[in-house]
């Protein structure tokens, strides 16, 4: 790789990380004001779909 390249790759991961940081506050916030889904409910649907594969 060249040092541009390498330099590409890095500001990419860079901004990729801001973006994963700024979803997962965005979750957390959905959390703490009650949306989502119970993850007991999420958890029961997916045993009961893949009990028996």
């Amino acid at each position: 790789m060249t040092s541009a390249e390498v330099l590409a790759y890095e500001k990419e991961l860079e901004e990729n990380q801001k973006i994963v940081r700024q979803m997962v506050l965005d979750s957390l916030e959905d959390a703490r004001a009650g949306k989502g889904r119970d993850f007991n409910e999420v958890f029961d649907e997916l045993e009961k779909k893949y009990q028996n594969v």
